[in-house]
């Protein structure tokens, strides 16, 4: 046998010792034909649907017109039904001490999980309610990352960014917090 035959045969042998090894054993799949991996069910997918809810403490900073900007206490609650494990819907409440500011929004959450961690972004329609003062439309666009405790508990710091629409310009609020989020 030639030296350059041995390589591609080499190559070939390496293949079928991996593939082998990696084969699962035999057992049910749902779905269509080739659309899993190995013995049963979608190796990427997540519980098919529940409800969680996510209490939130942190920090809300205020870019103000006029000098400086004001930051303040920030708490607030989640509630959602996560899809797959990856899509989502969720409601949600924060409070804005500083400014007493009612927060409400509704929105969507999209995942993606990496064992241990949880990466995600958001956004959501705001109702920005001041217990003095004007009421406004928002939209708050979010990013954060969790880290998975157990199937039921992940613990996570997120980051939003609001845009409050008035009438005479945008204003911005930042808000980072940490989270505990609870599966039903």
């Amino acid at each position: 046998m030639k030296p350059a035959n041995i390589v591609p045969i080499f190559v070939l042998c390496l293949c079928a010792v991996a593939l082998s090894a990696n084969a699962g054993e035999t057992g049910r799949t749902d779905g269509p034909e080739a659309s899993e991996y190995g013995k049963g069910g979608y190796p990427f997918g997540g519980p098919v649907g529940r409800f969680y809810i996510s209490p939130a403490f942190g920090s809300g900073i205020f870019n103000a017109p006029g000098p400086g900007n004001r930051s303040g206490l920030l708490y607030g609650l989640d509630i959602g039904y996560e899809r797959d494990g990856w899509i989502g819907i969720q409601g949600g409440y924060a409070y804005l001490s500083d400014r007493k500011m009612s927060i409400f929004g509704l929105g969507a959450r999209f995942a993606y999980p990496a064992e241990p961690f949880v990466y995600h972004f958001s956004t959501q329609a705001g109702y920005y309610a001041p217990d003095a003062g004007s009421r406004h439309f928002g939209i708050a666009p979010g990013a954060g990352i969790d880290i998975v405790v157990s199937d039921q508990i992940q613990i996570g710091l997120n980051y939003t960014r609001d845009f409050i629409f008035a009438d005479t310009g945008t204003n911005h609020i930042n808000r980072v917090y940490a989270g505990l989020k609870v599966y039903f």
